[in-house]
């Protein structure tokens, strides 16, 4: 079976406020990314993870809009990780999971599709966007070197992966003390290839009020639905 994980439960302190629930064309922000995978003919169901406090905020929307693939809201944990691994335990053992982040609400549901086309061929993936500016390395606010930059690549969500592998690399990395910056960090420390399929800058991540902003503009312009 095919789970969208949609991890919801950050603090949002560089927001200014938890931001799960601040809206966007109308919709709560994570109700963007409920949708796309919802209308995704991958997926089977659908575990969505928030702070305690919004749990019945969005069963009631869930509810409201007949949303059918939702098959759990959890509460999430202080961490990312902690959010992570409170998700995986209310999926099976087995089964591929692609695991989205609740605040970049453009995903579109055949990216959703596509990944899962992937990781069921060729193993975890992940969509990506070249870097294209000069990356510097900086000590004591002094630039070292400039980086090469035509093997780096900014991570976005969804990223996909066996349930087990992904388990697996959660339980290693707990053992060592190891936190990663993203799922598929957790996964390339043992060694597992991690595909990468093509991302798109509208893809953004809403950290500041001004991605919100941004966002809003993208709706209004027709570039995002």
């Amino acid at each position: 079976m095919r789970f969208g994980l949609i991890l919801a439960a950050g603090r949002g302190e560089r927001f200014g406020s938890p931001k799960q629930q601040a809206l966007l064309g109308g919709h709560p922000l994570a109700l963007w990314s409920i949708l796309a995978f919802e209308q995704s003919q991958a997926v089977d169901l659908i575990v969505l993870v928030v702070d305690d406090p919004s749990v019945e905020f969005f069963e009631y929307q869930i509810k409201m809009r007949e949303i059918e693939k939702v098959e759990a809201i959890v509460p999430g944990g202080k961490e990312r990780i902690d959010s992570l691994i409170a998700g995986l335990k209310a999926l099976p053992l087995e089964g591929y999971v692609a695991v989205q982040d609740g605040a970049r609400p453009f995903v579109r549901a055949e990216e959703v599709t596509g990944g899962f086309r992937i990781v069921e061929k060729k193993g975890p993936a992940i969509y990506a966007l070249p870097v294209t500016d000069s990356i510097k390395r900086v000590e004591n606010q002094v630039v070292i070197e400039t980086v090469p930059r035509e093997f780096l690549y900014r991570s976005q969500t969804p990223q996909f992966f066996p349930l087990h592998v992904l388990r697996d690399a959660l339980k290693r990395a707990g053992e060592e003390g190891f936190v990663g910056t993203d799922e598929a960090s957790y996964v390339e420390r043992m060694g597992v290839k991690v595909n990468i399929l093509p991302g798109r800058e509208e893809n953004l991540k809403i950290t500041f009020r001004q991605d919100l902003e941004l966002a809003e503009k993208l709706i209004e312009s027709g570039a995002c639905p």
